[in-house]
């Protein structure tokens, strides 16, 4: 099936993102958790714009159907932001 082969090769493709900003952002690549270093290369991809930052958090917690703490979470951006 296309879909499943393209997420496939996205996630691998996210994985090996992951291991080069783990060489390449610590002095010791295997302390660092790839959590870490996935939130380095969102931040970096968004430019260090908060508003990214939270649209990339929002939409990874709805597509984990975290949806009442999404409700929360917009809130205190909400409050925050403006």
């Amino acid at each position: 099936m296309k879909d499943n082969n393209n997420n496939d090769k996205a996630l691998s493709l996210l994985k090996k993102a992951i291991k080069l900003k783990k060489q390449s952002a610590f002095t010791d690549p295997n302390k660092a958790s790839d959590e870490e270093a996935l939130g380095i290369l969102i931040s970096q991809y968004s430019q260090w714009c908060g508003t990214g930052i939270y649209n990339i958090s929002y939409n990874a917690f709805e597509d984990a159907n975290f949806h009442d703490f999404n409700n929360k979470f917009e809130d205190l951006w909400e409050s925050e932001a403006n």
